[in-house]
């Protein structure tokens, strides 16, 4: 997954050597991975509190933050048409005069928005394999929990996160000052699932980890649409194993 934030960090730079060593007992073509450490620090990116009138104000760089959550709050609630300065100004409970400061314009609060969200997932993406370390892992089990590990974790609070993600990778379509935002975003993880892929076998990592990350979307996306909710991993995994048994 400009302004004041760095754009998310890339994959490649992800801590971790992996290594393979064969599973007696199971198909060949799987294996287990150990993820063993280098040298790192992980940032936590702290999502910013929500604000209430009895609280005080957010300042400086955090006031910025409280308005980029409100505009993902405005998105995932009512699309990305209601976005507008007056409006994340109300939601994140700050005068109008912030947003106008920080931001020029509604493409600015968009691509901010977006690179805010890309940001705190890939940091929660490297952190999710970080945590890892040591660990004896299938790497097909360890692709698919990388992926669904944030909605496992809070199934409610992450609707509206998948809500507000896929409305803005959408809108990318018709705003190309939010394509390279997207396009990083996308890389991060398909270098981490590519890696995984790889040590389980496969003979075409980059594009099984492309099929697996765009299947994972479908699925989402047709949950969101549904208003159905369901365990995703099994059909996941089943996809995984089958592409890495492919030959």
């Amino acid at each position: 997954m400009g302004g004041a934030y760095r754009k998310a960090p890339d994959a490649r730079t992800l801590p971790t050597n992996v290594v393979t060593g064969g599973r007696s007992g199971v198909d060949s073509n799987r294996h287990i991975c150990t993820i063993v450490p280098k040298f790192s620090t992980f940032v936590q990116i702290m999502t910013a509190a929500a604000t209430g009138r009895q609280n005080p104000r957010p300042r400086g760089a955090a006031r910025r933050e409280a308005l980029l959550d409100g505009v993902l709050r405005i998105v995932a609630e009512a699309g990305v048409d209601a976005v507008t300065h007056r409006r994340v100004a109300e939601v994140a409970e700050l005068p109008l005069a912030s947003t106008t400061y920080w931001f020029e314009s509604k493409d600015h609060l968009l691509t901010a928005a977006l690179e805010l969200a890309a940001q705190r997932d890939t940091v929660r993406l490297h952190e999710f394999i970080a945590a890892q370390l040591g660990r004896a892992a299938d790497p097909v089990e360890l692709a698919v929990a990388a992926i669904l590990d944030p909605f496992d974790q809070s199934p409610h609070a992450s609707r509206g996160s998948l809500l507000a993600t896929y409305a803005l990778l959408l809108e990318a379509a018709r705003r190309p000052s939010l394509q390279s935002v997207t396009k990083e975003w996308t890389d991060a993880y398909l270098n981490v699932l590519e890696r995984l892929f790889k040590v389980a076998g496969s003979s075409d990592p980059r594009a099984d980890a492309k099929l697996l990350l765009a299947a994972a979307d479908g699925l989402l996306i047709d949950q969101l649409a549904s208003g159905e909710a369901g365990d995703l991993a099994p059909e996941l995994r089943r996809l995984a194993g089958a592409l890495v048994r492919r030959r």
